[in-house]
């Protein structure tokens, strides 16, 4: 495992550094025996993370992060915020524990990308949602697979999806308003769109991490369980978590992707949006008065 550090602060403590790294890296590892770190070509703790970003070629991420995954020389490296990662082991046991789940999530992050690129969906519908799919996919492998690592006191993203839930059917209310007033097709599609894929990566991430704990959601979060169940998303929730323990118990491919379109498309159809197929477009009836348009 090739580490290196880079700035005043990464370079004086890096004898700590590498130790807790190399430590932790190596009780992942044993702890999960099938995780693929092949593609690992360096770590490189830095206290210049958004220049070092740039260096690699990417355009710098929210500086929140602690850690991001780079192209670099045929595989991917791992970059540390240094600053950020020695306060974080200058922190209490949380602190510690919330690293080691980060540290773990990087690692399966890094696996996911090494799998083979899935087949191209044949369908015109089917490379539209393809993004939100693959997306799906990878949350859920991801906290499945590192759930044994997250902080006792992690709320799951539940609170953010709980916000989602509530904030959804207005958000989608009014851009299906704002399309009656100007017609323009594209925007609708393309903003819902957004919309809906940011609740079913938040339905996928919370589910990944309750089957990864082989917990429901109940014994999490009574609560949230009973929020869920009174709201719009109930439907959704049960056969998308129901389609997601089976595609992941299968070969990655179209077996598994087609059932999570179909309830990508029931969470569109929640909101009076059906798409289909016609003439090799996508189109989108907006069930309310007027015709059904063509999206372009």
């Amino acid at each position: 495992m090739h580490i290196e550090f880079d700035g005043p602060v990464s370079t004086a403590n890096s004898a700590t550094l590498r130790q807790v790294i190399e430590a932790l890296m190596t009780r992942i590892q044993a702890r999960d025996d099938d995780l693929d770190l092949s593609g690992l070509s360096r770590i490189l703790v830095t206290d210049d993370f958004a220049s070092a970003e740039r260096r690699f070629g990417v355009t710098p991420a929210d500086t929140s992060h602690l850690s991001r995954l780079v192209p670099d020389e045929g595989g991917l490296a791992l970059l540390f915020d240094g600053s950020k990662l020695w306060q974080t082991l200058s922190g209490d046991g949380s602190e510690i524990a919330r690293l080691i789940h980060h540290l773990h999530k990087e690692c399966w992050r890094l696996h996911e990308s090494q799998a083979p690129s899935p087949t191209e969906a044949d369908t015109p519908l089917g490379r539209a949602l393809a993004p939100i799919v693959a997306a799906m996919w990878q949350e859920y492998r991801i906290n499945r697979r590192a759930a044994w690592s997250v902080p006792a006191d992690s709320d799951l993203l539940l609170n953010h999806l709980a916000a989602l839930v509530r904030a959804l059917p207005e958000g989608m209310q009014e851009e299906i308003t704002l399309y009656f007033a100007d017609q323009d097709l594209d925007s609708l599609f393309a903003k819902s769109m957004g919309r809906i894929a940011h609740l079913m990566q938040a339905m996928a991430h919370v589910q990944g991490y309750l089957d990864g704990l082989e917990q429901p959601l109940k014994a999490i979060s009574a609560e949230m369980d009973e929020f869920v169940a009174g709201s719009f998303l109930a439907p959704l929730w049960l056969t998308t978590a129901q389609h997601l323990v089976a595609g992941h118990a299968i070969e990655a491919g179209e077996l598994a992707d087609a059932p999570l379109r179909r309830d990508i498309q029931a969470a569109f159809a929640t909101f009076g949006l059906q798409l289909r197929e016609e003439d090799g477009d996508v189109w989108v009836d907006v069930l309310s008065p007027g015709k059904p348009e063509l999206l372009h």
